[in-house]
């Protein structure tokens, strides 16, 4: 199948703009996006190299700078400071078993998030916010089941992924699904292209349905690649020397937070959501033939930060923030593949 490569681009970049609206979530899985039976994949190491979320184990701290926010509460100006964030994540993805076109694996989650509160600016005396120094812990168990078949003679790939989310002292504090179909379109040796639809069930999701677009493409001979992998980030990565790559880009990701609160505007169990775009540049470094080193640093930019109580959604949060940018660092290690 012949597709015109100036027409993907164009594509492409009109997508990235709908997809930053879009804000995609954390509680997609990425065996949504690249499922276990996907019939245009490459090689495991290949396939877990370029996508990070693929990789079978990971550990990563990320600290980020101040940033200044403004809060609305139930529409009304509720306060306003400084807000810092230090996350310490990890990850485990266990092999996938496969039968009959069939995959099925887990995901094990894990984020220690590191919250602090300065410089607060009270707008409503019945409602007041305090600085504080907080510290959470979020896991998340992710199984995902995966077929393959075919529509009109074509391949097309099917998953369905349950997410059970908690604060480790509660049972589950929210179960999330989402399911996906890919349709692959092209491969060849340099280039991958498929598309797709995702399905969210999820309360701080901001809409229901979003489209999937995997592109990747090699430039020869310059060695350049371009990685599409929409509704989660794009980038641009070059390999500099044997085993190193740098890569320059945008990667979209939600952290949820949980609190029990009892105070005179929160009573009882809360969430607090935070959609995030960083964008800035990586360095990668594989060694001992399975272990990646990831330094990468840049600019985090909030596009959503939620409260919600029990029983809210995204459309009707108490508190809206409206978080200004800050740079981030982090440092990371991760297993390739066993």
């Amino acid at each position: 199948m012949i597709i015109n490569r100036a027409k993907i681009q164009v594509f492409l970049l009109c997508f990235l703009l709908l997809s930053c609206a879009m804000q995609a979530q954390n509680m997609i899985s990425m065996s949504s996006l690249h499922p276990g039976t996907d019939t245009i994949s490459a090689g495991i190491k290949e396939l877990a190299i370029r996508y990070p979320g693929l990789r079978k184990f990971g550990i990563s701290y990320s600290g980020f700078g101040y940033s200044d926010f403004d809060a609305k509460l139930d529409d009304r100006d509720f306060a306003s400071g400084k807000i810092k964030t230090g996350r310490i994540s990890t990850f485990f993805n266990t092999p996938a078993v496969k039968w009959k076109g069939n995959s099925l694996s887990a995901g094990i989650y894990y984020t220690y998030t590191s919250t602090m509160l300065k410089d607060i600016s009270n707008k409503l005396p019945e409602a007041q916010l305090n600085s504080l120094t907080s510290d959470k812990s979020t896991f998340d168990l992710a199984l995902n089941y995966a077929r393959s078949g075919r529509i009109f003679s074509r391949p097309v790939v099917y998953s369905l992924v349950v997410r059970g989310i908690t604060d480790g002292v509660n049972s589950f504090r929210r179960l999330n699904l989402n399911g996906s179909i890919n349709l692959p379109l092209k491969k060849t040796e340099n280039t991958t292209f498929s598309v797709g639809l995702l399905a969210l069930v999820d309360p701080s999701s901001p809409i229901p349905v979003e489209p999937i677009v995997n592109y990747y493409h090699k430039f020869i001979p310059s060695g350049l690649e371009l990685i599409v992998d929409l509704p989660t980030g794009i980038n641009l990565k070059k390999e500099v020397a044997k085993n190193a790559w740098v890569s320059v880009g945008s990667n979209q990701r939600s952290y949820t937070v949980f609190y029990d609160r009892h105070n005179a505007f929160l009573d009882g169990k809360v969430s607090y959501n935070t959609i995030e775009l960083k964008s800035g540049a990586a360095f990668e470094l594989l060694f001992a033939k399975k272990i990646m080193l990831t330094l990468d640093g840049g600019l985090n930019s909030f596009l959503s930060a939620k409260l919600f109580k029990e029983g809210e959604n995204y459309n009707n949060a108490s508190i809206i923030g409206s978080n200004k940018s800050a740079p981030y660092v982090s440092v990371g290690l991760s297993l390739v593949s066993f």
